[in-house]
This record gives structure tokens, C-alpha cells and sequence, in this order.
């Protein structure tokens, strides 16, 4: 692990100066260098002050239509990330999806997505947002971008388990360890995703910010412009 993560500082240490530092997504298209306000509002915990995060140097996609379900990224990312194989609290999720879909069964289960339908897998991932509900909402500011790839990361020193993460993710892409209590997110693995070393059919992989974006779009999905969860 810390030779991965040396590993990767060093590959986006030496990109870190050719990055644009800030984005922000105006219906689908991307503006340059500029500031991004969340759906949730200007205020963060009372600051009145407008948050500004770095953009990250990518994003994780997943493709339905090279994935067989073996769910190998699973166990890759919580092994890499929390020295334990517990699919629950992995950061790529197929298991929500897996018999049915997003939307769960329909009454023609055969034409949709999952296992028990059209056997189309669909995971879903951290979009690593430009202006993160997630980081806006946490009160105690546990939520910071990392400094060598920008992924929005979690400190469970100062998580105080709250939920509130959790809830505010209109993607799901935060889950909570029902172990310790602490949330979990994407870490983009220090710039070398274990899901996507370890996908044997490459139906993962680790996009630009701006390509994932254009591809969210071209996908029908909003990213970084979604409503939060009521």
C-alpha cells in the first residue's frame, strides 16, 4: 500500500503544474479556470465564505457493457483500501444492481438491466463532483481534496459518523463501515485505482475529470449538477 501510494503522489506530482485547478459544469459544458457553486447552497457550516476545491485528476468509469459481474473490484478497492475484502463498503458498487438494476425490478425484468434481466451490470461509482456535496456538508470539515490527485478524501480521524455525507450524495458513492461507523469513499488509489488494475475485462477505467464528465453526459447522466437526495 505505501508503495502504491508513493507511486502514485510521484505520477501526479510531476502532471500537478499542467492541471487546470478549478472547473465548473454549467449544463454539460465545462468552463475553463473558474469557480463551481453546489446545489446545496454557497454556505459550507456556516462559513459564508464560497468553497473553492481543486479539480481532481480523474474519475472511475465503468462500463456495463464489458462487465461479467465477477466482482473482482470489489474486493480489490476494500482490500487496497482497508486491508479487508468486505464488498459492503467498497467505492465501486455492482451489488445494488446486480439482479435488477438501479430502478429494481420491472414488470418486464427481461428487458432491463441485472443478472435476472438483460444481464447488463451496472456499477456505480465517485464522480469526485467539482463542488462535492459530500465535502460542502460535513460538519466537522472531515472531507478535503487530496493534494497529489485531487480525489475527495475522507479523514476517519475526524469523522464523527454523522451520516450526513452519506446522505447528501445524490450517487450513492458513500458508504459507511458498519464496522467502525466511519464513511468511505473513493481515494482514486493515490492515482492507481486498484478496481481498474484488477478488472480482467478493462470494463473499468481512470479517465481525465473532463473526459469522465463528457461521458457522464454523453450517457445521459448529469455529473456534478444532480439534486441531492431528499
Amino acid at each position: 500500500m505505501g508503495n502504491e501510494q508513493s507511486q502514485g503522489q510521484s505520477i501526479f506530482e510531476k502532471h500537478k503544474s499542467t492541471r487546470r485547478d478549478f472547473l465548473k459544469v454549467s449544463g454539460v459544458s465545462l468552463a475553463g479556470t473558474a469557480l463551481s457553486l453546489s446545489l446545496l447552497g454557497c454556505l459550507t457550516n456556516g462559513d459564508p465564505a464560497v468553497k473553492a476545491w481543486p479539480t481532481a485528476s480523474g474519475a472511475i468509469i465503468h462500463d456495463p457493457r464489458l462487465c461479467t459481474g465477477c466482482r473482482r473490484c470489489e474486493m480489490a478497492c476494500t482490500v487496497t483500501n482497508d486491508g479487508k475484502a468486505h464488498p459492503k463498503i467498497s467505492r465501486i458498487n455492482l451489488r445494488r444492481n446486480f439482479n435488477y438494476g438501479p430502478h429494481g425490478p420491472a414488470t418486464d425484468f427481461n428487458a432491463g438491466p441485472g443478472q435476472l434481466g438483460n444481464f447488463k451490470l451496472i456499477g456505480e461509482e465517485c464522480k469526485q463532483c467539482a463542488d462535492p456535496y459530500c465535502g460542502n456538508i460535513c460538519p466537522v470539515k472531515a472531507i478535503s481534496a487530496d493534494p497529489h490527485t485531487g480525489a475527495r478524501l475522507v479523514d476517519e480521524n475526524t469523522c464523527i459518523m454523522c451520516g450526513a455525507c452519506e446522505q447528501a450524495c445524490p450517487f450513492d458513492a458513500i458508504i459507511r463501515d458498519p464496522e467502525d461507523g466511519k464513511a468511505k469513499k473513493c481515494t482514486l488509489c493515490y492515482g492507481q485505482p486498484a478496481c481498474v488494475d484488477r478488472c480482467p475485462n478493462e470494463a473499468i477505467r481512470f479517465v481525465s475529470w473532463e473526459d469522465a464528465v463528457r461521458i457522464y453526459h454523453e450517457r445521459g447522466h448529469g455529473l456534478a449538477v444532480r439534486s441531492p437526495k431528499a
